[in-house]
């Protein structure tokens, strides 16, 4: 039974046999249902936009018309597993519940989507719901073996349904599966703190630009940035890998607008492309429908490569071809 309700409303992960009339899809886009989403193309009512779907789903709980707009559904339900999309079906199936663990839920969808370190907690949560599809790491690895990808994520969305809220606040029970992860997103902050990195920003291109000799986690670089569009330079004894990428904020729709638009880079890597005198590779732009949408100079595998352009060329070029832009 959910909360305030007299239907009683159940998880279902997507499939083509939904009746549309009566589905409710939080977080991914599949028409014609009902939709609670901040990917492109969704059609959540404008009294429900947010940031990240939880939020949404947040909303829709505290709004005293909630049964109005959720008279005829039955089935709660998403195309992909994430925190976000969790945390959404749980936010829909359990409205009070959700609102009293509002400051938490919001910190892990955020972590979760945007890569935003909101909070240790909130990040420790995240880094365990991801591994609960997976039949390898997951801590319920028995019931998904031999399962198929869909089957999977169903299981995945029962058993963390199941375990929630108390969840929340027990990912120390689950040291062993987010630790590694959790201590080197940390160790890169301290290296962003104490100088091992130096970051330069540039407002009038909305870059930020990362200077730094070993590699950093994502959550990290891209957290302690400013701006959405980040070049990060990684130096590799001969030279440097270049990186030029697009936050994955800026992929979805949000209310608050990104700290800089996600552009098409295809004409800078035609630029660089002209410069590079490293022959093995090419300079390759991912596309702006991808969520990592990002710049690199590439091998014939597509793994990145050392330029041989120095810091200072790239550097001038990225932010002078981005102004005002």
């Amino acid at each position: 039974m959910v909360e305030g309700s007299s239907l009683k409303r159940r998880f279902e992960y997507f499939h083509e046999g939904l009746n549309p009339r009566s589905t409710l899809v939080v977080d991914g886009v599949a028409p014609p249902a009902l939709n609670l989403s901040h990917w492109p193309g969704n059609r959540t009512p404008p009294r429900y936009r947010a940031d990240t779907t939880t939020e949404m789903a947040l909303l829709l709980a505290a709004d005293p018309g909630r049964e109005t707009f959720l008279s005829e559904v039955e089935v709660i339900s998403n195309n992909h597993f994430d925190t976000d999309g969790l945390l959404s079906v749980w936010a829909v199936l359990h409205p009070q519940e959700a609102l009293r663990h509002r400051r938490f839920v919001v910190d892990a969808a955020r972590a979760g989507d945007f890569g935003t370190f909101t909070s240790p907690d909130a990040v420790k949560f995240d880094l365990l719901v991801t591994t609960f599809e997976d039949p390898q790491r997951s801590p319920v690895a028995p019931r998904l073996r031999g399962l198929g990808s869909d089957a999977r994520s169903q299981a995945a969305y029962e058993e963390l349904l199941g375990r929630l809220p108390e969840l929340f606040y027990q990912s120390g029970a689950h040291r062993r599966i987010w630790e590694d992860e959790f201590e080197s997103i940390v160790h890169s902050f301290q290296r962003l703190r104490e100088g091992g990195a130096r970051i330069r920003e540039y407002p009038s291109s909305s870059v930020s630009v990362i200077e730094t000799d070993e590699e950093l986690e994502k959550m990290a670089r891209l957290d302690s940035c400013r701006f959405h569009r980040v070049l990060t330079a990684t130096r590799d004894g001969r030279g440097y890998r270049f990186q030029l990428e697009h936050h994955v904020f800026s992929w979805f729709d949000t209310v608050t607008p990104p700290r800089g638009a996600r552009l098409d880079l295809s004409p800078l890597a035609l630029e660089l492309n002209a410069l590079e005198p490293c022959r093995e590779g090419r300079w390759i732009y991912t596309g702006n429908h991808d969520l990592e949408a990002k710049l690199f100079l590439a091998d014939g595998e597509g793994e990145p490569l050392v330029s041989g352009l120095p810091l200072e060329r790239v550097e001038a070029l990225v932010t002078e071809s981005l102004r005002g832009r």
